[in-house]
């Protein structure tokens, strides 16, 4: 569609700087030049009534999902900026994605299947880490010395000071179980950035009718397997059999899945605020950390505080789902026309 003279035009769009590509939005009428607009400020064009028009150019600034290394459609800026524009402008706004062939995949797709399973994902599961590698930075090692090796080292070595005293755990053991505990909270600290890329990109592994949860389950499995493996080390403890008989190794797939169910969404609900736009990268970061506090909880499970874990993990069930489902179910994206870059306007 053109835009007719009078109306507000916005366009989202990609430049180049020295640091990499930045994305940068411009408005005007349809007429006139375009001049940078930055969301929430006031349009720099006046008497621009009725109709507004959003077109969205890919972004390199962004990416998610299988294909990850090419241009995004949308990034969470833009979807902040939408809001900004639509509460500021007040009328009718229609938004175009320039150079997409479809208003969208799903549309495409027909009705959604209740469960659908898509194993590229893990056949894929090399490259799409590969592509969320991410350097280390301040941030991650000013966690990793405020966290790892002073918080959660002092909650570890009081688990396991509690149970060598009580005669329930030999010295080697404690030793060899807190070494674990603390070689993986260093490495998710540290390159927490690329986990949370990779999470991100697993979402459409498994999707529940429309909703994307490959994430959470990709999660499950893997704490599955570092918690068996850490009972493994720790033998039976407190309420806890020992994990090899099938009560044991029934309770860590219990014990995984209640975590899941109250806390699991805690992750899936950053990366859904920062893919809204209502979040900065930095900021899901901070969170990825501080939600990660909650993974302590299963300390009391691994050295069997039971009912105290279940008290817990309940605890956190409201708020970990209601964050989940309010930033799934309340920021969903407009609907997007397709247009070629040939017939969008000029910037």
């Amino acid at each position: 569609m053109k835009p007719d003279a009078n109306s507000l035009v916005i366009v989202a769009v990609d430049e180049e700087s020295p640091s990499g590509p930045r994305r940068v939005y411009k408005a005007g009428k349809g007429g006139a030049p375009f001049k940078e607009w930055a969301p929430g400020a006031e349009f720099p064009v006046t008497g621009s009534g009725g109709r507004a028009l959003v077109y969205v150019w890919p972004t390199k600034t962004y990416s998610e999902g299988m294909g990850s290394s090419a241009p995004a459609e949308v990034s969470p800026e833009d979807r902040a900026m939408f809001r900004a524009a639509k509460k500021q402008h007040g009328g009718e706004m229609l938004f175009f994605k320039v150079g997409s062939s479809t208003k969208s995949a799903e549309e495409n797709a027909g009705p959604a299947p209740r469960f659908a399973f898509d194993s590229s994902y893990l056949k894929n599961m090399k490259a799409l880490f590969v592509e969320s590698m991410t350097r280390p930075n301040r941030q991650d090692y000013t966690w990793l010395a405020t966290k790892t090796f002073t918080f959660n080292l002092a909650i570890r070595l009081f688990f396991v000071m509690k149970a060598v005293n009580a005669g329930e755990l030999p010295v080697v053991r404690a030793v060899i179980s807190t070494s674990w505990y603390q070689v993986q909270d260093a490495v998710f600290t540290v390159f927490g950035q690329t986990y949370m890329k990779f999470l991100g990109r697993m979402t459409g592994m498994v999707r529940v009718f429309k909703a994307p949860v490959g994430d959470m389950v990709f999660v499950y499995f893997q704490l599955c397997g570092f918690e068996f493996l850490n009972r493994l080390v720790l033998g039976p403890l407190g309420e806890n059999p020992l994990v090899m008989t099938p009560k044991g190794l029934a309770l860590v797939f219990i014990n995984i899945l209640q975590g899941m169910i109250s806390g699991g969404p805690l992750v899936p609900a950053v990366n859904q605020m920062r893919r809204a736009g209502v979040i900065s990268h930095p900021t899901m970061m901070h969170l990825y950390q501080v939600t990660s506090l909650t993974m302590q909880f299963g300390l009391f499970a691994a050295f069997g505080y039971q009912k105290f874990y279940a008290i817990l993990t309940g605890s956190v069930l409201v708020l970990s789902w209601g964050s989940y489902v309010y930033f799934t179910s309340f920021f969903k994206d407009p609907e997007f026309g397709a247009i070629s870059p040939e017939a969008a306007p000029a910037h």
